[in-house]
């Protein structure tokens, strides 16, 4: 409840900053729009010569893209502000001597206690797309389960970003944020359009299958149980070997200045 509390007041103290500056906030709400429109333009380019893609269809592939958007949202708020720029705010400037010497965990400081709520635009749109993608409201179960993938997608997606953050307890200079972004793109698109070996990296390796394709699936198809639990323990495992790695990462760690 403690923590509940922190990133209740975080959130609103960033609501208030970025309410501060209105004319920015129309303009950023106005790009979004338009790379969202441009993604759809793409898609229907697409389509104008095929009826599938993969085994999708157009209305599927923009259900797709409509839960792309939803977990890029999320990305966008909670986790980038925090994460991506952790080996040169946390380690080399010495922001983390600060977070050790507060009264709060140093992981939940270190990646969920900033954010963005503007990135939320995102996660409008891409509900929006994803009633434009479908041709018949959904069923409660599919919906429930919709959800319990999109928060196993969140948990996988922060678990990443800590495990490449802890690489900075190791390698302070080493900067993968390029990486990381291109391939979290890659998760937008259905995992089937890939060739053998890069989906069973984007299936094992990193785990981006479960970023859109699974959830889409679970929304357009319904539930299936073994995929839930697979889906679920998955994240389960992802998010406790961030944790580990953190705590050995705080281990080596001496400081700032040494």
């Amino acid at each position: 409840m403690k923590l509940l509390r922190l990133s209740a007041a975080g959130f609103a103290r960033s609501v208030q900053a970025t309410l501060t500056f209105r004319v920015n906030l129309v303009f950023d709400v106005g790009l979004s729009v338009l790379g969202m429109v441009a993604s759809l333009a793409t898609v229907f380019i697409v389509y104008a010569r095929t009826d599938s893609l993969a085994g999708w269809t157009e209305a599927e592939t923009y259900v797709l893209i409509g839960t792309f958007q939803v977990l890029s949202s999320l990305k966008s708020t909670f986790i980038d502000p925090n994460l991506a720029w952790f080996p040169d705010n946390g380690i080399r400037r010495g922001m983390l001597d600060t977070y050790l010497l507060q009264p709060a965990p140093t992981l939940y400081l270190a990646s969920l206690s900033r954010s963005t709520p503007l990135s939320l635009v995102h996660f409008v749109l891409g509900l929006g797309v994803i009633g434009v993608g479908m041709a018949e409201f959904p069923a409660p179960a599919a919906i429930a389960a919709w959800v319990v993938t999109i928060a196993a997608a969140v948990m996988v997606t922060w678990a990443m970003g800590v495990l490449l953050a802890c690489l900075a307890f190791w390698a302070p200079r080493l900067q993968l944020d390029v990486f990381y972004s291109s391939a979290w793109q890659l998760g937008g698109y259905p995992t089937d359009i890939y060739r053998r070996p890069l989906r069973l990296v984007l299936t094992y390796l990193l785990p981006l299958t479960l970023i859109a394709t699974v959830p889409t699936s679970t929304l357009l198809d319904g539930p299936r149980l073994v995929v839930l639990v697979s889906t679920v323990a998955g994240a389960v495992v992802v998010c406790l070997l961030a944790v580990t790695c953190w705590r050995l990462g705080l281990r080596r760690y001496t400081g700032a200045t040494s």
